[in-house]
This record gives structure tokens, sequence and C-alpha cells, in this order.
């Protein structure tokens, strides 16, 4: 079974060479497609050091561009190359042995469902929970052919995963869980430990919350909207081809330029 594992790495402070190196303990072959979304030269120096792994495939990208936009290119790619599961991991994600083979098993196992959470230690709560939500999580094809990408108007960072599991709610997909897996999660380890991105973040959340409302007509577990921006003309799905603008000039953002690192 051939693996593949979608990171962005993101602040100084943490670092994907956790997320690749744990992942690479496990049984099955492991192709990692790692985003550098910084110019921080630390951060820079260990992704361009990382990436002489001929398993890494390597975006250096050196700009903060989105989580939405570089999940979906991992996602795309690594279908596209042949991978038979792809797991996306947070940057502060440590895999424990046989963490990845069981996501792996699992997801295989339960094609029908569109994303499988795994259960783990969050650093940060000092609890094991019995799920990490979107922070390690494997998305299965049927995730691509039913709602297609993430909402790239979400940026850099929050709510997305929200407008995922809403839109995958209202076409009748379902979650699947991996109880037995022992993933550690530090927990928003790039907005706590930088004040530049906190500060930045305290901005650009705000931002992504107001334009969650909008489509949906509520807060997370609040939304009132069966359409996006209750336009009964606009799908679920958000096509690979027109995901930088999936909405038209109507109701996509252009404030992105308020991300500035």
């Amino acid at each position: 079974m051939k693996v593949a594992v979608v990171t962005i790495a993101y602040s100084a402070s943490t670092c994907p060479s956790s997320v690749l190196e744990t992942a690479s303990t496990n049984v099955h072959e492991i192709e990692c497609h790692l985003f550098l979304h910084s110019k921080y030269p630390i951060l820079v120096e260990t992704c361009n050091r990382i990436a002489q792994d001929p398993s890494v495939v390597y975006y250096s990208f050196g700009m903060n561009r989105g989580v939405s936009k570089s999940w979906n290119e991992g996602i795309l790619a690594a279908f596209s190359r042949g991978a038979d599961v792809v797991i996306v991991a947070n940057d502060d994600i440590r895999f424990s042995a046989g963490d990845i083979d069981k996501l792996a098993s699992r997801a295989l196992d339960c094609r029908d469902r569109y994303i499988i959470s795994c259960a783990g230690f969050h650093e940060r709560f000092n609890r094991r929970m019995p799920s990490l939500g979107y922070s390690c999580f494997a998305i299965n094809p049927i995730a691509i052919e039913k709602l297609g990408c993430f909402d790239e108007n979400i940026f850099p960072a929050y709510c997305e995963d929200q407008d995922y599991s809403r839109r995958a709610g209202l076409a009748g997909l379902h979650e699947e869980n991996c109880p037995d897996t022992l993933v550690s999660h530090a927990g928003s380890n790039s907005v706590l430990s930088d004040p530049a991105l906190g500060r930045q973040n305290a901005l650009t959340h705000r931002r992504n919350m107001e334009y969650y409302r909008l489509k949906w007509g509520g807060n997370g577990g609040q939304e009132t909207y069966p359409y996006p921006f209750n336009n009964p003309r606009i799908g679920l799905y958000i096509s690979p081809r027109n995901r930088e603008t999936p909405y038209g000039p109507t109701y996509d953002r252009r404030d992105r330029i308020i991300v500035q690192i």
C-alpha cells in the first residue's frame, strides 16, 4: 500500500521533521508532500534538508499561501501519483509506531467515509482525545468525488475544516474514527508560539468567521443555510479546476492582502 502524508511547514517553532520522521517508522511505503509556507531561515534550512529524501515531494513556496490551497494541491497531487491513502497532518503532529498503518487500513476498510479521524494526545489540553479532528486525518476518494476541494476563500487558516464538514453533512457523507492510534498533537503551536503570527491570526480568524457566517448563515454548529450563501444554484462541490475562485465575483473574497506572513 502506498500512503501519502501532506503537511505544511509554517513557523520557526514547529518543525515538519517530526511529522516525516515519525511517519517513516511505519510499515507501508510513505510519500511525503511537504509545503513550505515560511521564510524563517531555520525552517527553510530544515525543509531543504528534508527535501533531499527521495520520498519527499517538496513545494518550496516560502510564503503563507493558505492551508486550503496547499491541502488541495497536496491531496490532488498525492492521489494523481498513485497513493492508495492520503493523510493530512499538521506540522506539530507526531506519529507513534503503527499509527500510519492503522489509519491507512481504516481508510481502506471504510471507503464510503469521507474522512477518517484519529485518536491521540493533545499536549496543550494535556489529555487524550478520541479525535484530533482535522489536525490529522485521512481523506478518501469519495470526498474528492462528492465535495471536491477545500474552500480557498478561507485563509490562511481556521474554519476550512468546519466548511468541509458542513458540506459533507449536507451531502450525506459521514466520518469514521480510528480509536486505537497514539498520535500526539501539540495544538496551535504556530500561532501561540509566534507573536507576529498570533497578531495576524487575530485578524484573519475574525475575517474567516465573517465569511463563514455569510456563507452558511451562522457560526459552526449554528448554520441555517442549506446551500452556500443560501443560493440553491450553488452546489456543495468545489471543482479542482475552479478552486481558486469557486463562487465567482459575487462571493469570492478579495482581501488576501491582509496576510503578510
